[in-house]
């Protein structure tokens, strides 16, 4: 047994770790950072042209255009958002100039994009190329590292301007990634996004099902439960397809057609996240009738924290992490709420998420707000924390009863 546990500790834990850490998932979970406050700002538009108020379409009928548009500049222009974000922050983690490996990376992106008659068509530049920004914005961020450790690289005095010292020093490594590129697209008229949109189709379709959303929620809460952050870890992988479906859904409704997708970016609100990893705000309203002095002074402090979705408080001051009493339920009950949630709008009692909100928004307003102003969905979200906290608390009394003996004793 003790050789279990520290296997467990030292070797598994450590290559989870390092795993989490990885240049790539780094960049990727960084990167996609960027995208957030474009998506909230169409997102306001998109809600305001869409309330569902009676007689609210015929309102603001004259200018929903106008409205329409920071909703197509931002969705619309999502991969190109992406391909920036991915590039600069793989520039940064080779320590090559950010701006220059920004700029190759999004020429990179739009000579990849092109048409078969070698023309820019900037209907792509949406959800539909996502995939392929990522990869491209990787691909030329190593591509120019190769080059620039192996001294391929035009050298200035050194009483040269910095700014045009960079300029040159980038033009080697810069000019062999394009070119690199150019060869793919235009020379062997490889189309690489559609090759990358059918190699990443099963994935796709899978995280959108009712077992694929489970799966997300499971690997998330599981991690945690031994220390790892989940939604770093397995959000890199799954936060692109969730905005990928984010952006197909208001895309949707901008053009007055059902949401298309139920998992999209936010929909892990309903469960998964719901005040924090784990839906663990039904642990911060538990401590409020805690007996002893530990849990009911954490509760105090981790009650505002979860309400905006920060967890940490709990997660390592209950804790959570390698707590036997609370693995059961911090894994269970984001399964049971998410799942719920899945059936509920896939057979249409609660809208799908068509906007974004910022993570932190608490539950209720969050669930009115990415719905598009459903109230059923906020209604929903208030009943999810209600569950939350009836199961959460017989597993909360238990540790509350252990805490407050070995305070007594």
């Amino acid at each position: 047994m003790n050789k279990l546990k520290e296997w467990f500790q030292t070797i598994f834990l450590t290559k989870i770790a390092e795993f989490s850490n990885k240049k790539y998932l780094v960049a990727l979970r960084d990167g996609m950072v960027i995208t957030v406050p474009f998506t909230i700002l169409g997102s306001i538009f998109l809600i305001i042209n869409n309330l569902p108020f009676e007689g609210w379409g015929e309102v603001v009928k004259p200018i929903s255009g106008l409205l329409n548009a920071p909703v197509t500049v931002t969705f619309g222009l999502l991969s190109l958002i992406v391909v920036c974000g991915l590039s600069y922050q793989m520039a940064k983690l080779n320590k090559i100039d950010e701006i220059t490996g920004t700029v190759i990376g999004l020429v990179s992106f739009i000579l990849v994009m092109l048409t078969n008659s070698l023309e820019i068509d900037t209907s792509v530049y949406g959800s539909a190329g996502m995939f392929t920004a990522i990869i491209v914005a990787l691909l030329s961020g190593e591509i120019m590292s190769f080059c620039i450790k192996r001294n391929w690289v035009i050298k200035l005095p050194d009483s040269v301007p910095p700014a045009v010292m960079k300029s040159f020093a980038a033009l080697i490594p810069g000019s062999i990634t394009i070119l690199f590129f150019w060869l793919i697209r235009v020379v062997l008229k490889i189309d690489i996004n559609a090759l990358v949109t059918k190699l990443f189709a099963p994935l796709v379709v899978g995280i959108n099902t009712f077992w694929g959303v489970l799966l997300v929620c499971f690997l998330m809460c599981a991690l945690w439960t031994i220390g790892i952050h989940g939604n770093n870890v397995i959000g890199s992988i799954s936060s692109p397809i969730f905005l990928t479906y984010l952006a197909a859904n208001i895309e949707a409704v901008s053009n007055g057609q059902p949401a298309p997708y139920i998992a999209a970016d936010g929909f892990l609100l309903f469960g998964m996240n719901l005040g924090g990893t784990g839906a663990i705000i039904g642990i911060a309203l538990c401590m409020l009738t805690a007996k002893s002095e530990r849990y009911r002074t954490l509760g105090k402090m981790s009650i505002l924290p979860s309400v905006f979705g920060i967890s940490e408080p709990i997660m390592f001051g209950m804790p959570i992490v390698l707590n036997p009493i609370f693995m059961f339920p911090f894994i269970g009950i984001p399964i049971l709420l998410q799942g719920i949630t899945y059936l509920l709008m896939q057979y249409d009692l609660i809208g799908r998420v068509v906007a974004s909100a910022p993570w932190t928004t608490p539950p209720i307003i969050s669930g009115f707000l990415i719905t598009g102003g459903d109230w059923r969905a906020a209604l929903w979200q208030g009943i999810e924390v209600i569950i939350a906290v009836a199961i959460y608390y017989p597993f909360f009394k238990m540790a509350d009863k252990q805490a407050l003996k070995e305070e007594t004793n």
